[in-house]
């Protein structure tokens, strides 16, 4: 069976599913799975569409919050991000004279803002007309119907403020200029793409109050002195990959999580779709809740502070990147070190410093880590309809740190520049903490 075949599979298996639980009588108990199946479906969605993986990270975590806004009213404990994330000041309040539940609130509203941010709509709106449809047939109309309306209002109340992020803007300015200073990003093969999203940093940041906030004071300066650390670390990187066993390449391969992968046979030119970074980390959130049978509630509070933090973290790292505008390993040791050298997996098409993975992972990891608990062993099922097997782990950030590591071995990231981005998402997982729920904080 080929990928496509079997993601194809993996997603209408994943429909059917999310319909069944929906038809079921015993709908409260299924609110938590819902919600992950809402996630899993907007996931898949993003795959198919190809979205680069900042584009993902900005699909993922608007209908999270939308959903999180809407549920939070079932538990006073949790607070509203209103007046705390960038620009979104206030939301419609319930209805005073209308009977409301807000999981189906919070259920279409995810659904609407999603509809609004991914290219195959159809997908998501035919989940929403499922859903109510099975409701119908089962609850009080008028609730389900002032629900419904309200969902929407605070999706449009989200809608509208997703279209005051400078992600339409960005879109019209100018592709990225290549430099030809030694040590500055060159395009790579196999496609020798042109710099992806090298504006991303105009885009608004939800809790940073700069692109820059969390540049690291450490800097990988390009130098080709044999005792410079550029140097060393990239003379690392090369004996790395050279000497790779079969453990350390199973790890590249599990991370690899490149949306858009290039592969030439002949004449023939193909791509094969995967998951992004920031969705692997959606799914992990989703795998740790689900087992430990965390509440609809804080669930949805785990699935939003954790997409708030991996779109900010996307914002910092490729603020990072065009700036420091460093040389890949591919480039510089073929230029320098020996000339048919290979990474073991294909470079993306941006600069190296710092590292998309070890930013966002450890962004993530940090805010799962506050609110689910630390040294918490679980086993990650990401990759499996990828045919990259299953992973356990004693810590979230133990599987960020190995997503981090794993760039190194996949000889696309320099060993020191994996260290500093582990650091730098680190500061950005409990920046979002410090502002959205600095009770999950450990003093």
């Amino acid at each position: 069976m080929s990928l496509n075949n079997l993601r194809k599979r993996v997603l209408y298996t994943l429909l059917a599913t999310i319909f069944l639980f929906t038809s079921t009588k015993n709908f409260a108990q299924q609110k938590e799975q819902l919600l992950h199946n809402l996630n899993k479906l907007l996931v898949n969605t993003v795959m198919e569409d190809l979205f680069t993986p900042p584009i993902a990270s900005r699909i993922y975590v608007y209908p999270n919050i939308a959903f999180y806004e809407c549920i939070r009213l079932d538990d006073p404990s949790l607070p509203t991000l209103t007046g705390k994330l960038n620009g979104l000041k206030t939301l419609p309040a319930l209805p005073a004279n209308k009977k409301v539940d807000n999981f189906i609130a919070a259920c279409a509203s995810f659904s609407y803002v999603a509809q609004t941010l991914v290219g195959t709509e159809y997908k998501i709106e035919n989940w929403r007309t499922a859903f109510t449809d099975s409701l119908m047939r089962q609850g009080d109309t008028m609730v389900i119907k002032n629900s419904v309306q309200y969902g929407r209002l605070v999706a449009d109340s989200i809608i509208a403020w997703t279209k005051r992020d400078n992600y339409l803007k960005s879109r019209g300015l100018m592709r990225y200029v290549i430099s030809h200073k030694p040590g500055d990003w060159q395009p790579t093969p196999l496609d020798y793409a042109q710099g992806l999203e090298p504006h991303w940093n105009t885009i608004r940041p939800l809790t940073l109050s700069s692109p820059s906030q969390f540049s690291p004071k450490e800097k990988l300066v390009y130098s080709m002195d044999k005792k410079s650390m550029f140097y060393k670390t990239m003379m690392e990187c090369y004996n790395i990959v050279n000497n790779l066993d079969s453990v350390r390449k199973a790890t590249a391969l599990y991370w690899d999580d490149n949306p858009n992968v290039s592969a030439n046979i002949g004449h023939l030119n193909y791509f094969i779709h995967k998951i992004s970074p920031g969705g692997h980390w959606v799914m992990i959130a989703g795998q740790a809740c689900a087992e430990k049978n965390i509440s609809v509630t804080k669930s949805a509070q785990v699935y939003a502070l954790t997409t708030v933090a991996i779109f900010d973290a996307f914002i910092s790292c490729w603020d990072e990147k065009y700036k420091i505008n460093l040389i890949r390993p591919i480039t510089i040791i073929n230029r320098n070190v020996d000339r048919n050298w290979v990474p073991f997996i294909q470079t993306p098409p941006f600069p190296e410093f710092t590292s998309g993975h070890s930013v966002t992972s450890n962004a993530a990891s940090t805010i799962l880590t506050a609110l689910l608990g630390d040294n918490y062993v679980f086993t990650d099922k990401t990759e499996i309809p990828f045919g990259q097997g299953t992973r356990t782990f004693n810590s979230f950030y133990e599987a960020s740190l190995e997503s981090s590591t794993s760039r190194v071995y996949g000889g696309i990231h320099y060993p020191e520049t994996a260290r500093i981005s582990v650091l730098q998402g680190k500061a950005i997982g409990k920046n979002v903490l410090q502002i959205l729920y600095p009770a999950a904080i450990v003093k």
